[in-house]
């Protein structure tokens, strides 16, 4: 295993955007972690002769949690993660990896599991969707701080004004709302946004108004944006979220993964 952070010279770097390149959905958040994010981000690489055949990134920029990604062939996988941390997991890997890697975990602390979808939208794929003139779909801008804070809100989540103000002027982010008489009821953003694939999330309908295709409406918006650009769509949804699957299968996205999510607590 190759520690990314003792050995990035040119040539490995090339190695990972030429996988990224071949395989946007695999390697998007291992090279934009890298690219975008070194001081957060920690990677080891499997590479056998030109070939990366297993990775584990490690990203320590979020509040709260670390974001931790196992791919392909890892060896002592569990001897890079931070088991003193509270951790949100992507396994991507064959069982017996997979396995491993959440026994190991069981011994340290308390670990929940879940299958988890990648699905993927592209130009020839897609079929938008819009709805009613009831409502009014736009990109958020500065101005809808405050309820998309408040949004936030309801869902749980703390955020910051700062923060707040920051996804709705960086080009890393990416909103679209829909509103009802000037109120903000329904969200959909990108939290990664690269020439060949735009990572689709935040997707968040407040509970009154559910049920009334919104959710598909402002992830239609998001992802015709991204179309136009040139990159294509990925999102992550859990298996058991039929609803949101439906949804997203009636614009055009597609399973390309299937995925381990787990939980853990030290």
């Amino acid at each position: 295993m190759i520690r990314i952070t003792d050995k990035l010279d040119r040539e490995l770097l090339a190695l990972i955007r030429r996988h990224y390149l071949g395989d946007p959905v695999t390697y998007v958040y291992l090279f934009y972690d890298i690219m975008y994010y070194p001081e957060f981000t920690e990677a080891y690489l499997n590479v056998v002769g030109n070939d990366v055949v297993g990775f584990i990134l490690i990203y320590t920029g979020f509040r709260g949690h670390v974001a931790v990604h196992v791919f392909g062939t890892v060896e002592n996988a569990v001897n890079h993660i931070p088991l003193d941390s509270n951790i949100i997991m992507h396994v991507n890997a064959e069982p017996k990896i997979a396995e491993y890697v959440i026994n190991n975990l069981l011994r340290s602390g308390q670990v929940e599991t879940r299958r988890f979808l990648t699905m993927v939208c592209d130009r020839y794929s897609f079929r938008g969707f819009n709805l009613g003139s009831d409502y009014v779909i736009r990109r958020l801008t500065i101005n809808d701080v405050e309820q998309f804070i408040d949004v936030k809100k309801s869902q749980g989540v703390e955020i910051t004004r700062a923060e707040a103000i920051m996804r709705l002027l960086s080009p890393h982010w990416h909103y679209y709302g829909a509103f009802l008489n000037g109120e903000l009821v329904s969200m959909a953003g990108t939290y990664l946004k690269l020439p060949e694939v735009w990572v689709v999330g935040d997707v968040y309908t407040l509970p009154q108004y559910r049920g009334r295709g919104l959710a598909k409406a402002v992830t239609s918006a998001v992802t015709s944006d991204a179309l136009r650009s040139g990159a294509m769509t990925m999102l992550h949804v859990f298996e058991d979220n039929e609803p949101a699957i439906r949804a997203y299968r009636r614009l055009g996205y597609r399973t390309t993964q299937i995925l381990t999510w787990v939980r853990y607590k030290p």
